[in-house]
């Protein structure tokens, strides 16, 4: 094994060795900053245009701290363009290279924000909400004004090629298995859960990656999704205040503040969220006995509603230790409280349609989650060009959850006694990661990124079932649905990065191999599993630039492995009639990622179609099948195989002065082999879905915003899930410079949200629709203060974990 890694290391620096005699070109960096508060401009477009004949030589964007660089440049005299959606577009002075000369740094840059004149009001532009790039999507949060009163799940309903259905789960161009990261990285955080409580407010932007180079995990069918808290940076004091008020007593309120000396940057947020939530749904359902051919029939109505009650907190601080010395720390602290209760009518009908059972079971009980994370991180620039570079990362996590539930079953026919169960659920996990990274040109037009990646993942959980004796009157356990087990999952990972640009041309090359060692232990049935998984990740990257557009094709190479609790053999109780029950033979996706797509810009439109193909091993699924006439299992279960196809297509346009639309439509094409199952072999069908979002500049302090979702049919291995659509609307009306915003926002308009399921097998035909409480409406404050002092010498603070490649 290790002389297979040494091996593709060795792969990794070959080209440094063949091609160390190319030929040397000039270079150009600099930096792109905000004019009004020094605040670096991430994603804007740098452009090379030689002064002769105003072609465009080459071109770059801006990272996370505003800097750009330009390799491989010609001899000759050029000017800089420079812009930004939102921003005033700007030339630089004239930059000669020469042999002499070859190098040229333009320091810093200023872009300012654009103006737009109606009659004769003035409208100040702000930064584009959804910033769209070949390989990823940037969803600037704070530009939506949903956000200011929404979870981060009602965020990511906006963002192309994302779904999120009525429980919170996440979808990536028609797949679940998705990667979600906090600030760049994993995160206890990053549960369905807690995104579907964590205010919208505390969060910077949210970043789409579908692709990712080698030098991030391949985890996840579909890639990553990365939520990037606020960090404000500005100098001197800063802050926001804000609240909410909803119907049905549902508040929010949140607080960022930040202090910039030069040297230190401090920063803090909290965020309170209460919220309510009703639901309810019909089922009705067949059960056939292939022995006797008998069918059991039943309905049931359900309705319930929770208190869902949540607290973020964050606290950093960065500093600037010298010139080529950057470090700093960071914490989080999310406590959550999620109180429910519900109530479910069932009724079993035999052959004849005649009722054989009825009863109501009610549900009451609390759910409570402590979340802990910490980060620090250490960079070092061995020489003044910030091109040479040594960073650690440090990320703990660690999760507290309680679930406490209690049931009780009244029957009216027959008439039995009342029963009670009682469910408690407690687990605890703990993340850890440690990562090592060196960058560095090899020559004029290459560069290297190598590193060490390093996560171990601890879960430890125990359910604990009970019953009550009517007779004995005391609980009494149920040692047959009571488990206890723990999990150690530890990856070990090497990666590098290869980067060389031709021209208009330019290519990355990724390797990336990984050692998973996975241990779990089923302490109640005295079983374990051991496995070890070693396999190497692919990744590349081509891409070809056109003036302002740009082709490219990327590949990788993926891995979804199965979570403890869907390897876990005991059965999880969920009703009398109703357990799931782990796979413990379960085997990881294996996944080949292939992307093509294409960017065109203008001055009012950007469009970029893209097409992608995914083929899947070993895909995960769930599967319900009935163990008696009465009692439904589900269990997950390995496909043979299944390939997805499919097009996104995403952009922005202002189509007059005042209007600026973001839209998307993502249609996917989805062929099954469930063949080992036991199901038919193949099954096809084609699911699309489209979004627009637009933003109208009633007044130069006066916006409304107009969002609407389009979801089709869905196909699944037993059935398929029906079309879904929702609207919202949002107003802000901003005075005082935009120092207070006055907000109201409506969720679901129509109250059309709803979730409608059928399965349809030999042995259960299944159909089921819920819903939601909607409309959700907000109206809200928000306070923005600052007291700007004397800006010191530039801060080499690392500005947040962004996932650029």
């Amino acid at each position: 094994m290790m002389r297979s890694i040494i091996l593709l290391l060795g792969l990794i620096l070959l080209p440094s060795l063949l091609l160390a005699q190319s030929k040397p070109n000039g270079i150009i960096q600099g930096k792109i900053l905000e004019t009004q508060n020094k605040t670096p401009v991430e994603y804007a477009n740098v452009a090379l245009v030689d002064t002769l004949n105003g072609k465009i030589i080459s071109g770059a964007v801006t990272d996370s701290t505003g800097s750009f660089r330009l390799t491989n440049i010609p001899n000759g005299i050029y000017f800089l363009d420079y812009s930004f959606i939102g921003y005033e577009k700007k030339r630089s002075k004239p930059i000669g290279i020469d042999r002499k000369h070859s190098r040229a740094d333009v320091g810093e840059l200023g872009l300012t924000p654009s103006a737009v004149n109606m009659k004769e009001v003035t409208v100040n532009a702000d930064k584009s909400m959804i910033i769209n790039r070949i390989d990823r999507k940037i969803f600037n949060v704070q530009q939506d004004i949903m956000a200011q009163t929404g979870t981060v799940t009602d965020v990511l309903q906006n963002i192309p090629a994302v779904t999120v259905d009525m429980d919170g789960n996440i979808s990536l161009r028609g797949s679940g298995n998705v990667t979600i990261l906090v600030n760049g990285r994993p995160s206890a955080m990053a549960g369905t859960a807690s995104l579907d409580q964590m205010p919208a407010s505390l969060v910077e932007r949210i970043e789409v990656i579908t692709n990712p180079s080698a030098k991030y995990r391949p985890d996840g069918t579909a890639g990553i999704i990365n939520i990037v808290l606020k960090k404000n940076r500005k100098a001197g004091f800063n802050g926001s205040l804000g609240g909410n008020i909803g119907n049905n007593d549902r508040y929010t309120t949140n607080l960022q503040l930040n202090l910039n000396t030069g040297k230190f940057n401090i920063y803090g947020s909290y965020g309170f969220r209460k919220d309510y939530r009703w639901r309810s749904g019909d089922l009705n359902s067949q059960t056939i006995d292939t022995a006797t051919q008998q069918t059991t029939y039943l309905y049931q109505h359900s309705e319930g509603y929770s208190r869902p009650v949540s607290n973020l907190a964050t606290l950093g601080v960065d500093w600037s230790i010298s010139d080529k010395d950057v470090t700093g720390i960071s914490g989080t602290l999310n406590y959550r409280d999620f109180s429910r209760k519900s109530t479910a009518y069932n009724q079993y009908q035999n052959d004849s349609l005649h009722p054989i059972e009825e009863f109501t079971r009610y549900q009451e009980g609390p759910d409570y989650e402590t979340s802990v994370g910490a980060n620090a991180y250490y960079e070092h620039t061995f020489n003044s060009k910030d091109e040479y570079k040594l960073r650690a990362d440090f990320v703990f996590q660690y999760g507290d959850e309680h679930e406490n539930y209690t049931y009780t079953s009244v029957y009216t026919l027959p008439l039995y006694p009342n029963s009670r169960d009682f469910n408690y659920n407690h687990i605890l996990d703990k993340k850890l990661n440690l990562a090592l990274t060196y960058s560095r040109p090899l020559w004029k037009n290459a560069s290297l990124e190598a590193g060490y990646d390093g996560n171990m993942e601890i879960s430890d959980q125990d359910f604990l079932v009970q019953h009550y004796d009517n007779e004995q009157g005391s609980w009494v356990t149920d040692s047959i649905l009571t488990n206890h087990y723990t999990g150690n999952q530890t990856v070990h990972a090497l990666f590098g990065t290869l980067s060389y640009t031709i021209k208009k041309f330019s290519f990355m090359a990724g390797i990336r191999p990984e050692l998973a060692l996975l241990n779990l232990d089923f302490i109640t049935q005295d079983t374990s599993i051991r496995q070890t998984y070693f396999a190497v990740y692919p990744t590349l990257h081509l891409s070809l630039a056109s003036g302002k557009n740009e082709w490219q094709l990327n590949y990788s190479r993926r891995v979804n492995r199965p979570q403890p609790e869907d390897m876990n053999p005991v059965p999880e109780y969920r009703d009398p009639r109703n357990f799931f029950v782990g796979n413990p033979n379960l085997k990881p996706e294996d996944i080949h990622s292939f992307e093509f797509g294409y960017a065109v810009k203008s001055e009012h439109i950007s469009l970029i179609p893209t097409i992608f193909y995914r083929y899947r091993l070993n895909g995960f699924t769930s599967v319900t099948y009935n163990k008696n006439d009465s009692v439904l299992v589900t269990t997950m279960e390995n496909l043979a195989h299944d390939q997805s196809a499919g097009i996104d297509f995403s952009g922005n346009a202002q189509i007059v002065k005042i209007l600026n639309l973001n839209f998307s439509a993502s249609g996917y094409y989805n062929e099954i082999d469930a063949s080992n199952i036991g199901y038919s072999s193949n099954k096809a069908a084609l699911s699309w879905n489209a979004k627009m979002n637009a933003a109208i500049a009633i007044t130069k302090s006066t916006i409304l915003q107009v969002n609407g979702q389009y979801r089709s049919s869905v196909l699944t291995p037993q059935g398929m899930r029906y079309p879904t659509w929702v609207v919202n609307l949002g107003f802000r009306q901003d005075f005082f410079k935009k120092k207070l915003s006055v907000l109201i926002t409506v969720s679901d308009l129509f109250n059309s949200s709803t979730s409608k399921s059928i399965v349809n097998t030999p042995v259960l035909v299944q159909e089921s629709l819920r819903r939601r409480d909607g409309p959700v409406i907000y109206g809200g404050l928000v306070f923005n203060f600052s007291t700007t002092t004397k800006k010191e010498k530039d801060i080499k603070f690392e500005f947040d974990n962004s996932m650029e490649r």
